[in-house]
């Protein structure tokens, strides 16, 4: 079980859904980014903003085309178009997001991956979180920055900032921590675990679900899009469904060796 500093939440109830959601888009992920958005914004409203940060044409296109009400930031001049690039813009477009909050609406600032999938909104939770910076996390060893003492790696692929001074001084270390061709952005973001980090229940938001679904489902797969896009639109269509069995054969890790046996070994989280 995850306790003191690594997992902090709010007592009081708090219903407001008034947030910003961020993610990353290229050309390539447009066929995800068209299966992920309809579940968002079934589970959003129009106290949501949406902002993604384009690396190239083909995406400001699919957004405009998609959701004329998200607003689009072009990073494709200052990042570049590789992997690395768009690991980088996830950083310093958050940090970007957080400074303008913490200077005026003092909006929460969600990352979202385009496959990690909205089935229920996550918004009420994530605004109870006490911590500057609060992570999704992965519970198998083959995960990047996976560390076998705690039991989990935090996951860069869902995240949550409040618009402080803290949570931005930490964006800002992982900015910098990402520079240099380093190989992840995830590793990155658990070389920041400490105070003032801290963990989303899996509850909220798991990889591989073995009761009822999650709020947010943020599925492992090494295919490429449009095998993910086929296999992800036949997993969402039975969870719409009400199908128990709708995460049988999702696998658990990226190595198959592993097929989540330890997964989890950190605990459940809160």
């Amino acid at each position: 079980m995850v306790t003191g500093a690594a997992l902090l939440w709010a007592a009081a109830a708090d219903n407001a859904t008034h947030a910003l959601v961020a993610t990353v888009l290229n050309a390539k992920y447009v066929p995800l980014f068209e299966l992920w958005h309809p579940r968002f914004a079934a589970a959003t409203d129009a106290s949501v903003e949406l902002v993604v940060a384009c690396l190239d044409d083909e995406a400001v296109a699919a957004v405009r085309r998609v959701d004329r009400r998200a607003r689009t930031i072009d990073v494709a001049a200052r990042e570049g178009h590789d992997v690395a690039a768009a690991r980088l813009a996830k950083v310093t477009t958050v940090l970007r997001l957080v400074r303008e909050e913490a200077a005026g609406a003092r909006r929460p600032v969600v990352y979202s991956d385009v496959d990690a999938f909205w089935l229920t909104s996550p918004l009420p939770r994530l605004r109870r979180i006490d911590a500057a910076l609060a992570f999704s996390r992965d519970g198998v060893a083959t995960a990047a920055g996976f560390d076998a003492s705690r039991g989990f790696a935090l996951c860069a692929g869902f995240f949550v900032a409040r618009p402080t001074e803290e949570a931005a001084s930490l964006l800002d270390a992982w900015r910098q921590r990402g520079r240099g061709g380093r190989a992840s952005d995830q590793v990155a973001a658990n070389d920041l675990y400490g105070e003032g980090v801290g963990i989303i229940a899996d509850e909220v938001v798991d990889r591989c679900p073995r009761g009822a679904a999650p709020l947010v489902w943020h599925p492992y797969s090494p295919a490429r899009v449009s095998g993910k896009v086929t296999f992800w639109s036949r997993v969402l269509a039975k969870i719409a469904s009400g199908d128990g069995d709708a995460f049988a054969g999702v696998r658990c890790s990226w190595g198959g060796r592993h097929k989540g046996r330890n997964r989890r070994a950190g605990g459940g989280g809160a």
